[in-house]
């Protein structure tokens, strides 16, 4: 399976799913991340976290913000579907409260529904799955919770990459409020530490997709 999580800046991919990350990465799927904005102290720090995290084919576009520069970055997200070829895409809430992070999931979105689209392309990709992510802000009623118990330290490791970040908010305070919320989704999750997503519904049906129904 082929799984492509989609963040607005290096870190989000650490803080919001890096158990998650690790643990497909860990078990024979196909995981890239992809980053749509960088600076070049962040880019190190993402690059060595997703190399602890134990991916393979880390992307990360080299533009200074998001919400400024959605068109292009919609382009090459598209190019990167249609490359890659994702099942399953992972990125931010609609309603995150950064504007990189709302603007990222309008791009995700796009990029989904322009990559299958037969009279643009001659490799077209309709993507099967999208799930949201958190990051600081939180799912209301989740609707999956992955186990993530034998990755969190691995996850802890790859949020300690990012020195340029981790000042921010106080002493460990990303440290201790990813740990802390792993734990309480753990709880509802009846194991130890667990990430929450929930699944939006893409439209299968276009009049530029060559097949225009589907099945329950």
């Amino acid at each position: 399976m082929k799984i492509a999580f989609v963040f607005a800046h290096p870190d989000d991919e650490s803080l919001s799913s890096g158990g998650t990350i690790a643990k497909y990465s860990s078990t024979n799927h196909n995981v890239s991340t992809v980053c749509l904005s960088s600076s070049p102290i962040r880019k190190k720090e993402y690059l060595d976290a997703t190399k602890i995290l134990g991916v393979q084919s880390p992307i990360i576009f080299d533009y200074d913000d998001v919400a400024n520069h959605e068109k292009e970055i919609t382009k090459d997200f598209i190019s990167f579907i249609l490359e890659f070829q994702p099942e399953i895409i992972i990125t931010h809430l609609e309603k995150d409260y950064h504007s990189d992070h709302r603007t990222s999931y309008s791009i995700v979105r796009e990029g989904i529904e322009w990559a299958a689209h037969e009279t643009q392309y001659e490799n077209p990709h309709l993507v099967s799955k999208l799930y949201v992510a958190e990051t600081t802000i939180l799912i209301p009623n989740p609707h999956i919770l992955v186990d993530i118990t034998e990755y969190y330290e691995i996850k802890e490791s790859a949020i300690k990459c990012y020195k340029s970040q981790l000042y921010k908010g106080g002493e460990n305070f990303y440290i201790k409020f990813h740990k802390h919320r792993t734990l309480m989704r753990g709880a509802q999750a009846s194991t130890i530490h667990a990430e929450a997503f929930s699944q939006i519904p893409l439209k299968k049906n276009s009049p530029f997709y060559e097949s225009k129904h589907s099945e329950l």
